[in-house]
């Protein structure tokens, strides 16, 4: 098995995935990529499963962004908290969902909800994925904090063995002149950002920061393996108990999962 540490992480390349991921997610627009109503497929098998944890319990949702995961959770919890780190994404749903309970925080310190005050936690869209290798690690121990024992974290991560996890932004024919002139106009928007961003690219036997289709290639994710993220988890103090692919299937052990660009955790709190 690849085993994941708690080295420090050269300051470096931290600031420069901050900065480059703060660029994108602290722009006044970003809410307008999030606006989508419905769930993914894992997340729908991922809640249906774990329902028992979620209704009439007390939920964190991570990462809330324009408020999508919001409107299927809020319904069903005693308690509905969520948190974004992103002012943009607050203030959006703030606006339009005045009564959901958001405030601005981050992954890496949520230090405004106490100990043990959570039965289940939800951060999909891969939120992990914009922190480096300590702060993400960072992060896992959070959760693990302001869960109570024998509590969920349900999370999402970009997978390393996905078939095309490095592949550069490509062109998108079409026959229909108006989406190909749109699949053009994107491909260019990629290549530039492909350009500028692309040579911060790091790869470690253990994960990758790479620039992938996510905001046109604008930002850095991270990127490792199901059997890293299983390492990491219990090095937090957390049990991975399921993974599910991009069809919502659960993902068997050895299975690298080769066909989903990310997959979703699911991980109790010892």
């Amino acid at each position: 098995m690849e085993t994941s540490s708690a080295r420090p992480q050269p300051v470096s390349q931290t600031s420069r995935q901050d900065t480059v991921n703060r660029r994108v997610y602290f722009s006044p627009g970003v809410y307008r990529y999030y606006l989508s109503q419905q769930l993914t497929a894992p997340e729908i098998a991922c809640l249906s499963k774990y329902r028992r944890h979620i209704a009439d319990h007390d939920v964190l949702d991570i990462g809330v962004g324009a408020g999508r995961t919001a409107r299927h959770l809020a319904p069903l919890a005693r308690r509905y908290e969520a948190v974004d780190y992103s002012p943009v994404m607050v203030r959006y749903v703030k606006k339009v969902m005045p009564a959901i309970s958001i405030r601005q925080a981050d992954f890496r310190d949520l230090g405004t909800f106490e100990d043990r005050s959570f039965d289940f936690l939800f951060a999909t869209d891969n939120v992990i994925d914009a922190l480096c290798h300590q702060d993400r690690l960072q992060a896992l121990s959070e959760a693990a904090r302001v869960l109570v024992p024998g509590g969920l974290l349900a999370f999402s991560s970009h997978n390393i063995r996905y078939k095309n996890a490095f592949s550069p932004p490509r062109l998108t024919w079409s026959s229909n002149p108006l989406r190909l002139a749109v699949n053009a106009a994107k491909f260019v928007v990629g290549q530039w950002n492909h350009f500028h961003v692309g040579p911060l690219r790091q790869i470690t036997p253990e994960y990758a920061l790479v620039n992938d289709p996510g905001h046109h290639y604008a930002c850095l994710h991270y990127y490792t393996s199901r059997s890293v993220v299983e390492a990491q988890l219990d090095w937090c103090g957390l049990r991975l108990i399921d993974a599910f692919d991009n069809r919502g299937e659960i993902v068997k052990d050895g299975d690298d999962g080769r066909e989903s660009a990310h997959l979703l955790y699911v991980a109790e709190r010892r």
